[in-house]
């Protein structure tokens, strides 16, 4: 497995684009090496050319020798295969990868000169087969085509730092608050339970000599445990909150591996209205979402949002197969129709195109 991640894998950053332009290689070499029947200085120089360019992914100090090999190599295939195509694997290459301006310049200015120099003498020599506007489209690609590399790479480097700045700050988050609930348990419960273990004692010394101290340090005792009870079914209940903005996080991670895209609209309103109705709303969009991933055969999840002066609303659409009459107790209806009328909401639902749920609850006067 290390050698094919060393020397024939490309490097994971770079996803399937890379293998894509390999298959896009052979795919165009596969005609040349045909109409010269597989003649093996044409079949050596693009195995090593193919080398050349997957080593080249990665930089290192053969770079240099790895980005002029192409360009030699593939100058050589211009005059004597016609693979001129081959300039755009290598222009590619030097926008995937990660350089910084001046070395950017310096392998796109080694490139142009190679390739430009070598489509206008080709295009000399075949004047007829060219023309003056397919010299111009080949030398819009030649000249352009770092750039757009550049670009498109740049894109994709800032789409996998944000990734991967989204995964560290969920690790700090979750960090965090197991900090506030070890701060909470030890400010609030551990000196309780000293105050517990010290009554405990002195009952212990009193039970003999003032039995009816002792009763009282026992009552105060039992009265503390159950303080203490009920200060941990909060933590518990705290722990058990979970915002809209989570659910759909969450939901959209799940509705995603089995290919079904999320889309929100006007979510953002959402983010100050009650905790309790964020809760009971969060448990709608799991629920909801799960049954979506079990039967709808959906491509798409909307889930939309809105207020008015008198109530909150959600409503939940997927382009699913729906339901069949009959069918509508199985989606967990009276579950979440019991959850919402403990907050004054209700709940109702379609089948036309596929599901429709209808949230709505009442905001407190």
């Amino acid at each position: 497995m290390k050698f094919l991640e060393k020397h024939i894998l490309f490097p994971k950053r770079f996803g399937i684009i890379p293998y894509f332009w390999v298959f896009s290689l052979i795919v165009l070499s596969s005609e040349t090496l045909i109409k010269y029947k597989f003649h093996w200085i044409l079949f050596s120089l693009l195995l090593i050319f193919l080398k050349l360019y997957r080593d080249g992914y990665v930089i290192n100090r053969w770079l240099p020798i790895q980005i002029t090999g192409q360009l030699l190599i593939t100058t050589y295939l211009v005059y004597q295969y016609g693979l001129g195509t081959l300039f755009i694997y290598t222009a590619w290459e030097i926008g995937s990868l990660p350089f910084k301006k001046s070395q950017f310049y310096k392998y796109t200015a080694l490139y142009l000169v190679f390739s430009v120099f070598c489509i206008i003498g080709d295009s000399i020599y075949n004047f007829e087969q060219y023309q003056l506007f397919g010299i111009i489209i080949t030398m819009f690609f030649a000249i352009g085509s770092p750039f757009a590399a550049r670009s498109l790479g740049n894109s994709y480097r800032r789409l996998y730092s944000l990734k991967q700045n989204n995964k560290r700050l969920e690790t700090i988050i979750k960090q965090q608050e197991r900090e506030r609930i070890a701060k909470d348990l030890h400010d609030n419960l551990g000196q309780s339970f000293s105050l517990i273990t010290l009554k405990a004692e002195l009952a212990n010394k009193l039970i003999d000599k003032n039995p009816n101290q002792a009763r009282q340090e026992i009552k105060d005792i039992a009265a503390a445990s159950r303080e203490n009870l009920a200060m941990v079914r909060k933590i518990v209940s705290d722990l058990n909150q979970k915002s809209i903005a989570e659910a759909m996080i969450e939901e959209e991670r799940n509705l995603h591996l089995v290919n079904i895209m999320q889309s929100s609209h006007n979510e953002k309103i959402s983010v100050n209205w009650p905790i309790p109705i964020q809760t009971a709303l969060a448990a709608i969009i799991k629920e909801a979402s799960t049954n979506i991933i079990r039967y709808s055969q959906a491509h798409i999840a909307t889930f939309d949002f809105d207020e008015d002066d008198e109530n909150y609303y959600l409503s939940i659409k997927d382009d699913g197969v729906g339901y069949q009459q009959g069918q509508k107790d199985s989606f967990g209806i009276t579950g979440m129709a019991q959850r919402l009328a403990s907050i004054n909401g209700t709940i109702a639902i379609e089948s036309n195109q596929g599901i429709v749920l209808k949230t709505k609850i009442q905001k407190d006067k």
